[in-house]
């Protein structure tokens, strides 16, 4: 007897020292009560150490294939209580990106548009054209599933407008856009995606009232900057009508604004004045996104 006592301690003692340490639930976003935005140098080790529930990030380091995070670092993330959203530009090509070929500035896809005069080696691209989710989309897709991220973060969905403008209608590219963020919702591997599109609230009013119910039936959230500063009036008089839509459709908004630090507490004042919700997160100035701001 004596004996089976001694071999059931051992047992239960091996069982405490190899046991793995049990992950915390991540919040839902009815619960997240904040967010950090760094889809540059983002270390996971500082990052879990943070009290965020929602992190941004890239699915590399430095956006390059040679430093994209494994899916335990993400899991890492994951199980200190966050939920992971993959950064993911869809309205435009970017020069460091995996897939860029260095041939395309003498012989560009058809799907390559014009360089984007605001922001060196980023191109606008025809996001509605087969090369474009062949070449750029569904690789990158294939990349945030395979490190396990819990869902997306999309870029560049005023892309839109800017085809809108230039002899493809209004209506019809804001279409196209829907049926885009739709498609990739589709293709994420996670059993229940988050997609979170960032600007272009003005898609709800811009396209049919069929594809407006397709868009609120595929976004979880949508991330918004510039809604207080560097903007003007009654740019932000319409975009928080807008994101007052949002909200009565259920809809999380993260909020973000590029200010320096003595700002800080103007800022949140002017956020819970609002009549909808929001995560804020102040970034610094130069919009770089490449630390984790202090809130």
């Amino acid at each position: 007897m004596r004996k089976t006592v001694l071999l059931l301690g051992i047992l239960l003692a091996t069982l405490a020292i190899t046991a793995p340490v049990q992950a915390v639930e991540s919040p839902s976003f009815s619960e997240a009560e904040s967010w950090l935005y760094q889809i540059q140098d983002a270390n996971i080790d500082n990052i879990a150490a943070t009290d965020f529930d929602v992190v941004v990030m890239d699915y590399a380091e430095d956006g390059t294939d040679d430093t994209a995070y494994t899916r335990e670092q993400i899991q890492q993330l994951q199980d200190s209580g966050k939920i992971v959203l993959a950064y993911f530009s869809i309205g435009e090509a970017e020069d460091y990106r995996f897939y860029w070929k260095n041939k395309w500035s003498k012989n560009p896809p058809a799907w390559l548009g014009p360089e984007n005069p605001d922001w060196e080696g980023n191109y606008k691209v025809r996001y509605w054209k087969k090369g474009w989710w062949k070449t750029g989309l569904k690789p990158y897709i294939n990349r945030i599933n395979n490190a396990g991220f819990d869902g997306v973060y999309l870029d560049i969905i005023d892309g839109y407008e800017y085809w809108g403008n230039n002899g493809y209608g209004s209506k019809r590219s804001a279409k196209r856009m829907v049926r885009l963020i739709k498609k990739i919702r589709k293709n994420l591997d996670a059993i229940t995606p988050i997609v979170c599109p960032q600007n272009g609230e003005a898609i709800i009013d811009d396209t049919t009232k069929k594809y407006r119910k397709i868009y609120w039936k595929n976004i979880d959230c949508i991330g918004v900057e510039d809604l207080f500063y560097h903007s003007t009036k009654s740019d932000r008089k319409y975009r928080k009508k807008l994101l007052k839509k949002f909200s009565n459709q259920n809809k999380a908004i993260l909020n973000v604004e590029y200010i320096k630090k003595r700002k800080r507490s103007m800022y949140l004042n002017k956020a819970n004045a609002q009549t909808f919700s929001s995560l804020s997160y102040r970034a610094n100035p130069n919009r770089d996104l490449d630390t984790i701001v202090p809130q």
